[in-house]
């Protein structure tokens, strides 16, 4: 019974209980994550695939695999700073501890471990069994991954270790003055804090059991002083990320910037979370209210088109709305003219002949192919008929398709066997 109440009341369990009673919503994020890789969520639409197989110019490699588990570390940094913010102050005797960031994000990690090991899991299976990855493939890729993240990991430690190192200066001359008022002070003024919750154990920096110490002989001024210097430090981290994103977001066109999805997917949450720590932690019992707000004045904006984002042709001018076609029945059929038909049939016929030309019998049998959507279980069904189709004709299928037309999954794979149809005869030519 001694060990059972003494593991309950270690920082760990104590860290992971409060997640579950404390801001809820900030677990959604973890849920989605173990949902997707699982497979239990958006599975028909290949969500799983994106992060146990990230594909990263055109290929499932290594580097794909380093700037997932790079993602996944911003990530998992974002939600120890995140909470951090949100929970230090229930933890006082960090505050006497060197390190306390650090040694919050150790005694934080049960969920992120979790994860990486179901994670790990999901991919072997995926990778070997569906993938086809040989298992020296697979290795490689894992260890891209867990090179990414770690990396992130010490790149981010690195900055808190400095970012310690200032705080610790600047606080010496003032936990000198606050040793010189206790001893000189008559009365004992002991912390009144009633946010603060019972730890008795936690892991250091070696991963070795220690005590808790007692923090009632501080002064609540002087423990949220040192907590406030370490959120300073952990919110402009969360600044310095989000502009890190921006400017990469400037450079998308250039295909080395285009990472893999799922990880775009994981910094989105990682941003998501530090808003929603941020909103809390800034706006208290306030944030209800002022989401709320936020959302009447955006409604107002799009309502009177200040914000418009609606997806505009290039060439045209959208800001003389006066100018704009009538787009009524009138005007429609003032299009169908019989000028027009006749034209559009000219043209048709033109291209049906230019068809004919292509093939060798006299009359030739046309194709029409029309694709059925359905994320990537119809994806997988067009480009296997496709292949049957293919191999049972030598390869002609294609060389009688007039058109090919359809939606989603099925239309995208019908677009890349096309072009590797075109690529093929290009090879031959």
């Amino acid at each position: 019974m001694k060990l059972l109440r003494n593991l309950y009341f270690s920082f760990p369990i104590q860290l992971l209980l409060l997640h579950f009673r404390k801001f809820q919503v900030l677990l959604l994020f973890w849920f989605i994550l173990f949902s997707t890789v699982s497979g239990h969520f958006m599975k028909s639409y290949g969500a799983n695939a994106l992060f146990l197989a990230p594909e990263y110019l055109g290929s499932v490699n290594v580097a794909g695999a380093a700037i997932l588990g790079g993602a996944i570390g911003v990530f998992i940094m974002s939600w120890h700073i995140t909470t951090f913010i949100l929970h230090s102050k229930r933890y006082r005797f960090l505050a006497t501890t060197s390190k306390p960031f650090l040694k919050y994000c150790i005694n934080n990690s049960i969920i992120p471990l979790i994860f990486l090991v179901v994670y790990f899991l999901q991919a072997a299976e995926f990778d070997l069994y569906k993938e086809l990855m040989s298992t020296s493939e697979f290795i490689v890729a894992a260890a891209g991954f867990f090179g990414g993240l770690i990396l992130l990991i010490a790149f981010s430690f690195a900055y808190f270790f400095t970012a310690d190192k200032r705080i610790v200066s600047r606080l010496r001359p003032l936990a000198k003055d606050e040793y010189i008022s206790r001893k000189t002070r008559n009365e004992k003024h002991p912390l009144q804090n009633n946010y603060s919750i019972r730890v008795k154990f936690f892991l250091a920096d070696n991963l070795v059991i220690k005590r808790a110490r007692k923090v009632g002989h501080y002064g609540e001024e002087f423990l949220d002083h040192i907590f406030k210097r370490h959120h300073f430090a952990a919110i402009w981290s969360v600044v310095l990320a989000f502009i890190f994103m921006i400017l990469i977001g400037f450079f998308l066109d250039h295909r080395i910037f285009q990472i893999p999805a799922a990880a775009s997917i994981t910094i989105f949450f990682a941003l998501m979370i530090a808003v929603i720590g941020a909103l809390t932690y800034f706006l208290q019992t306030w944030s209800v209210l002022f989401l709320l707000l936020f959302y009447i004045c955006l409604d107002v904006l799009y309502r009177f088109d200040v914000i418009d984002p609606r997806n505009k042709a290039y060439g045209l001018n959208y800001d003389k709305k006066t100018a704009r076609p009538a787009y009524d029945r009138s005007t429609l059929q003032a299009l169908c003219s019989l000028q027009k038909v006749k034209a559009d049939e000219q043209l048709m016929l033109e291209v049906l002949n230019n068809w004919k030309k292509r093939q060798l019998a006299e009359r030739p049998v046309i194709v029409f192919m029309n694709f059925s959507g359905g994320g990537v279980r119809s994806a997988s069904f067009a480009m296997n008929t496709l292949q049957q189709l293919d191999s049972l004709t030598e390869g002609k299928i294609l060389k009688q398709t007039f058109l090919m037309s359809g939606a989603s999954g099925g239309m995208l794979s019908a677009a890349y066997f096309r072009e590797l149809y075109r690529m093929r005869n290009a090879d031959n030519t």
